[in-house]
């Protein structure tokens, strides 16, 4: 099988997001980009509609940057557009993990943005959290959407649906995921308890130095 060992990380990586509880059913998406020797990049990811516990490395799908596909029987993820879109637009991530978790869908119901609370939501994920516009699943309107709302940083929410958290690599992305469910635990219960305070200015500016260092250049591409 080619691509053997990327196919078996996205399909690793799969399984966690559902162990964590971040997914249920067949929701949810992860893929990753790399590079063949020869410089063609491609991306690989889940299918549409295959369960994680029985998913393999054969049912993960092959496409191009332009979302033809190069390897794989079954359908990519009806959400393959988005994860097209944010490599286009960010140069140095190189995995996508979209959840369906309970904290961060609870937020994107309400359409709130996430202040910068946590140092290492700022550390990790870049700053603030935002709420991209509502669009339907698998449309272009939700790709550009999701781009726009993720910025230069690693996660954003999707209106009424779900997270979506990018990374170097696939442990990073998810990992990230963790981040983001975790700081909307906090805001939802910080809420109810009464004011949410953000960060210190200062501390913002010193989380998000500490996010560019580690990062990159992770800001959109223009090109």
């Amino acid at each position: 099988m080619m691509w053997e060992a990327q196919r078996s990380e996205v399909v690793e990586t799969a399984r966690r997001i559902h162990h964590a509880g971040f997914v249920a059913g067949t929701a949810g998406n992860v893929s990753q980009r790399f590079r063949e020797p020869g410089g063609r990049e491609l991306m690989a990811i889940t299918p549409s509609g295959r369960c994680y516990d029985t998913m393999t490395a054969d049912d993960i799908v092959v496409l191009d940057m332009q979302g033809q596909r190069i390897a794989g029987d079954l359908a990519p993820s009806i959400e393959a557009m988005m994860h097209l879109a944010i490599y286009r637009a960010r140069r140095n991530v190189c995995a996508v993990v979209h959840t369906h978790a309970v904290h961060a869908c609870l937020v994107a119901v309400t359409a709130r943005e996430i202040p910068p609370l946590l140092d290492e939501q700022v550390t990790f994920l870049g700053g603030e959290i935002v709420v991209a516009d509502y669009a339907l699943p698998g449309s272009p309107e939700l790709a550009r959407n999701a781009v726009a709302a993720l910025g230069s940083r690693n996660a954003a929410l999707l209106a009424s649906h779900g997270a979506v958290a990018a990374g170097r690599d696939l442990r990073e992305a998810f990992d990230n995921c963790a981040i983001l469910e975790k700081t909307a635990h906090v805001y939802a219960l910080a809420r109810i308890m009464g004011d949410v305070r953000a960060l210190p200015p200062h501390a913002v500016e010193a989380g998000k130095t500490a996010f560019a260092a580690r990062s990159g250049d992770a800001a959109p591409d223009a090109s």
